[in-house]
């Protein structure tokens, strides 16, 4: 992998564009249609099959996203950028976090809505969209990625990655979220951590690392990647079956709700892990600031 030319500050925002994009899709598709609202419901009737000692453990996990827990790690990811000699890096990477988990937190509670299209077997109330739990462990794995040193870059990635990826299900399994809200959070997150990449990349000199290839780490990812999609694909024929069916007699059943629920996991599994695999190459071997003396 050559050095590409010039920094990839218009790469990283057309990424951020594409992603925000692609999220504003989701809410229109899976929100503001019946046909989406109906997918969304049958996958969150069928977190609730799931083993009560497996949701009550995801649970207790997303319990520990807290406010302070999330300031904990703003701090962390600040300190790193002043260990590193580049503290408006380790800035803009807590910043960028921020304005993610802001953003999404504004998004759900005051901007978008979520009218009732579709029979909902299982209470939850109010507009979901998006899932602040999973905006903040993306956002903050993503911003991980951006203020790690290059060489190890692929290392924060495989390692915050896994609990982003892991955090999405686990809304989802616990019964807090539909597929719908994990996606479009995950989505708004790289938007956010790409766009203040991007302005660094623009306004501070850029180092490179020759070498920083992130082998390893892209080819874990896309095993990960690739057992998800086929997870996904696996259930697919008959939760489209369910989607496609106009006749008024089709009873939901317990069985398509599960094929729902675990559909949807993968999927959201496939969509973090290509939302960190892209980041990693675009930054490639790119150090988004140079050392303070």
């Amino acid at each position: 992998m050559s050095r590409p030319l010039g920094p990839p500050t218009w790469r990283l925002l057309a990424a951020a564009a594409l992603a925000t994009l692609v999220a504003a899709a989701t809410y229109l598709l899976f929100v503001r249609t019946s046909l989406g609202q109906r997918f969304d419901n049958a996958a969150l009737a069928g977190s609730h099959l799931q083993t009560a000692s497996t949701r009550t453990t995801d649970i207790s996990q997303l319990q520990r996203i807290t406010a302070d827990s999330f300031a904990v790690v703003l701090v962390v990811l600040a300190v790193i950028g002043i260990l590193r000699r580049r503290p408006r890096l380790g800035i803009g990477a807590a910043i960028a976090a921020a304005v993610a988990v802001i953003g999404v937190d504004i998004l759900k509670k005051y901007v978008l809505t979520r009218p009732e299209l579709a029979h909902n077997t299982v209470l939850i109330t109010g507009n979901t969209f998006p899932s602040g739990h999973t905006a903040t462990a993306i956002a903050c794995a993503l911003a991980l990625v951006m203020v790690t040193a290059p060489r190890w870059r692929g290392a924060a990635a495989v390692i915050g990655g896994s609990y982003a990826w892991i955090t999405a299900a686990q809304v989802q399994t616990a019964g807090w979220h539909r597929p719908s809200d994990a996606i479009g959070a995950a989505l708004l997150g790289f938007a956010a951590v790409a766009t203040v990449a991007a302005l660094l990349s623009r306004w501070r000199p850029n180092g490179y690392v020759e070498g920083a290839r992130h082998r390893v780490a892209l080819t874990l990812l896309g095993v990960i990647w690739l057992v998800a999609a086929a997870t996904a694909g696996f259930e697919a024929v008959r939760v489209l079956h369910y989607l496609t069916v106009h006749d008024p007699s089709f009873t939901l059943t317990t069985a398509v709700e599960g094929d729902a629920y675990h559909f949807s996991v993968g999927v959201t599994i496939v969509v973090v892990v290509s939302l960190l695999m892209t980041l990693l190459v675009l930054l490639r071997g790119y150090d988004l600031d140079e050392p303070v003396a």
